[in-house]
């Protein structure tokens, strides 16, 4: 299995189980009178947030692992070298993306994570920069992810519920509903209880620009820090 797609499952399993227990939490809500089930509740976001910090942050190594070996390969004329310039490779990379709470991933499972659990506050921006422009962007007064809400990674093709305005990756919510007419929008707190069908996906162009801009940002971004690497 693909090591991202592994990693994108575990959070999607940390955010269904906050989920499961927010429901039983609600179910008992009668027989918490001193507060004990909405104390474990916040502790156990608290901890599978800081879980989904550690996965994000592993993916990342992974990544950063994989593009110093590759660029190391052609730079390196024995084992030694190779191993001295992968572990150089990866302590630059390391330093340009050590806060893990900034990477768009992170920012999403977050917001899904605190809405799971029914905070009020959950699809707000926070003082982490959960909003920024260039991961979390407005399209039609909504903000939305330029991540899909079933895979998690950057979306390629996407396409508005015209039910409910929430947006995914075409190819994701095609797979979906294709052998199941049952699906609902998995978008946390969204209150469209229609059966997702494919004539309610239409196409965003605005959507499809702000991924095309974002896409184009990280190009160059990669650019610049490839010639600091150059520099150095």
């Amino acid at each position: 299995m693909d090591f991202t797609k592994q990693m994108d499952d575990h959070l999607f399993m940390l955010i269904e189980n906050t989920k499961f227990f927010k429901q039983m939490a609600d179910a008992l809500g009668d027989c918490d009178e001193n507060g004990e089930i909405k104390r474990f509740l916040e502790e156990s976001v608290r901890k599978r947030l800081q879980m989904g910090e550690k996965v994000v942050k592993i993916e990342q190594e992974h990544k950063n692992t994989c593009k110093a070996m590759d660029q190391a390969k052609g730079e390196s004329a024995s084992t030694e070298e190779l191993l001295r310039k992968v572990d150089q490779l990866k302590q630059a990379a390391a330093k340009k993306s050590s806060n893990v709470k900034n990477k768009a991933k992170y920012k999403y499972f977050k917001r899904e994570m605190e809405s799971s659990a029914g905070r009020a506050d959950g699809n707000a921006p926070t003082s982490d920069g959960d909003c920024s422009m260039s991961e979390v962007v407005q399209t039609g007064g909504d903000v939305f992810s330029l991540h899909d809400p079933w895979s998690m990674a950057l979306m390629k093709d996407p396409v508005r519920n015209r039910m409910c305005g929430h947006i995914y990756d075409s190819g994701s919510v095609n797979a979906m509903i294709k052998d199941n007419l049952s699906i609902r929008c998995p978008v946390s707190g969204c209150a469209n209880e229609h059966f997702i069908q494919p004539s309610h996906l239409v196409q965003d162009i605005e959507a499809q620009e702000k991924l095309r801009r974002h896409l184009s940002e990280q190009k160059f971004e990669v650019t610049s820090d490839s010639d600091d690497s150059d520099s150095d």
